[in-house]
């Protein structure tokens, strides 16, 4: 089964904020090996200087890569235009504004590598950054929000995660994702992150053309040793010490194996979810597609 991974921060000890070009393409091919064809490696918040250098490189390495590494689709911004009150484990002092000047300022000429931006969008005064970024092509995620209205973003960053619970009274951005059916949905079904129940109830309630299966993946999967990711020590494990979710030690590819073996969905809705909705949702370069869709 071929699959794409829109939201993922590295594995096999390599973090995708930090690793220098010989350890992102040795990712890569392992990445492809799993087949995993293609991802959005995700940045977490960092100051300008260091979220430029990341892009540089990853624009450098897109424009050279081999038939042998998994297709680096665009990056996945998720930590610079988030609400403070929700961070999950990423660092608030390098948090800034939603705006169009300050994204202009944190991407400089690497514009064009970007294909999704995680906005908290009550955040973005009168949806300016949300209508500027869809309009070029780049898909704005709602997540790490307090917000109850994704505004007009395209996509929620991994559902139920890093926004407001849903309940049995009232109305949230949880509860309307989930009912609604033109909004995309990140989702980590690896029943850590969202019980398996409510992934139950999801994959029930939700609009099958809306599903994203993403792996949040951390530097630890295929690792099984302690790491160190926004500053913090993640355990093998995936926490903190205070027991806070860092992200999955789990590939998209184990996850999918194992949700399909609890029955969450079968082989031919994987496909559907890790594959062809992705594909669907992002603007991909035509070399991109043709090269996934030609793998065996």
């Amino acid at each position: 089964m071929k699959i794409i991974d829109i939201h993922t921060h590295g594995g096999y000890g390599i973090n995708y904020n930090s690793a220098d070009e010989a350890q992102i393409r040795e990712l890569l091919k392992k990445l492809l090996n799993r087949g995993i064809v293609g991802v959005c490696p995700t940045l977490v918040g960092d100051t300008q200087e260091a979220i430029r250098k990341r892009l540089e490189l990853f624009k450098k390495i897109k424009a050279e890569q081999n038939k042998d590494e998994a297709r680096i689709l665009g990056i996945h911004l998720e930590g610079s235009f988030i609400n403070p009150n929700k961070p999950g484990i990423q660092d608030p002092s390098v948090f800034i504004k939603p705006t169009i000047e300050n994204f202009k300022k944190l991407v400089g000429e690497y514009e064009d590598i970007i294909k999704i931006v995680t906005v908290a969008t009550e955040l973005d005064d009168k949806s300016k950054l949300t209508k500027y970024l869809e309009k070029k092509g780049i898909r704005v995620h709602c997540g790490h929000t307090l917000s109850d209205n994704w505004g007009l973003a395209t996509g929620l960053t991994h559902h139920f995660n890093a926004m407001e619970k849903i309940s049995h009274r009232g109305e949230n951005i949880a509860l309307k994702g989930l009912l609604d059916k033109k909004i995309y949905s990140e989702i980590i079904s690896d029943g850590i992150h969202v019980s398996d129940d409510m992934l139950r109830l999801f994959f029930k309630v939700k609009a099958k053309s809306r599903i994203i299966l993403i792996s949040d993946s951390l530097p630890s999967a295929g690792y099984d040793k302690d790491i160190v990711f926004c500053s913090k020590k993640i355990n093998k494990f995936g926490k903190n010490k205070d027991g806070v979710l860092a992200g999955s030690i789990k590939f998209l590819d184990e996850i999918v194996e194992m949700s399909i073996k609890k029955g969450l969905f079968n082989s031919e809705e994987a496909k559907k979810y890790a594959y062809h909705n992705p594909k669907r949702h992002l603007n991909l370069d035509k070399k991109d597609v043709e090269f996934m869709d030609n793998l065996p």
